[in-house]
């Protein structure tokens, strides 16, 4: 008896030793999957363009919008079944290059936690709210072919990013139409990037490479669920940054 609580100890003791270095191998081969999944939104969107001479996805955000206004159906915001719906996933604007429903969502994610119980999302993919917005603004930039995106250059302009699963809600990623790089005391974290690679997101570029970015404010990696103020978030700022061009203060013409 003494030797089998012996032989179980020892065991618990291994076991303890050994689970922080498996959890975090697993973690990295999901973060490793995630990312090649987001290198096929990469080339998806470039084929997209490819195929319909140069344009960016459309991208209006909103519920019900149409198929064609946007990029991929689906409210995922509340509990329903948009939320487990891949057949919306599979109709979308770029379905055919991406098959795989699973290509769709984190393979490292279980479920987001919500009042009404605990629903898987079959997708955590949003695309940057100025790519493809039919939205114009005088003091900011939408793209609607890629032949447009020259500033911020292809290989530092935002396309895809990993949003929170219990975040998410329609397929656009939403940042400040007028933001102010100026006033870093107004900044606001609308739609919330994911932080489940270590703290980071995979993005995509619009030149089709991808990144893991590591957030660097602690707000960004725990936010509320709504709109949240946050002053000097530097992650807004690079957000901003790498999601548009701005008009400087004092120019008359945006170019």
């Amino acid at each position: 008896m003494i030797e089998l609580l012996v032989t179980i100890t020892v065991i618990g003791l291994l076991a303890a030793l050994l689970f922080p270095a498996l959890s975090a191998a697993r973690g990295k081969a999901a973060s490793s999957a995630c990312l090649s999944n987001m290198k096929m939104f990469a080339l998806a969107f470039q084929l997209y363009a490819d195929e319909h001479r140069d344009a960016v996805l459309p991208n209006r955000d909103g519920e019900e919008v149409p198929l064609g206004e946007t990029w991929v159906e689906g409210w995922l915001g509340m509990p329903g079944p948009d939320c487990t719906n891949t057949l919306y996933l599979k109709h979308s604007l770029i379905g055919a290059y991406l098959p795989d429903a699973k290509l769709w969502r984190c393979p490292g994610l279980g479920f987001a936690g919500l009042q009404m119980g605990r629903i898987p999302r079959v997708r955590t993919v949003s695309l940057n709210c100025f790519m493809g917005s039919p939205i114009k603004v005088p003091h900011a930039r939408t793209y609607l072919r890629t032949a447009d995106i020259t500033s911020p250059a292809p290989s530092d302009a935002l396309v895809f990013i990993e949003e929170r699963a219990d975040t998410i809600n329609d397929a656009s990623f939403a940042m400040e139409w007028s933001f102010d790089p100026d006033h870093p005391g107004s900044r606001v974290l609308r739609d919330k990037p994911a932080a489940s690679h270590r703290g980071g997101a995979n993005l995509t570029y619009a030149d089709g490479h991808v990144e893991l970015r590591h957030w660097q404010d602690a707000r960004t990696r725990n936010p509320p669920r709504n709109d949240a103020e946050m002053p000097g978030n530097r992650d807004v700022l690079w957000l901003q940054d790498h999601g548009t061009w701005r008009k400087p203060k004092g120019a008359d013409h945006a170019n």
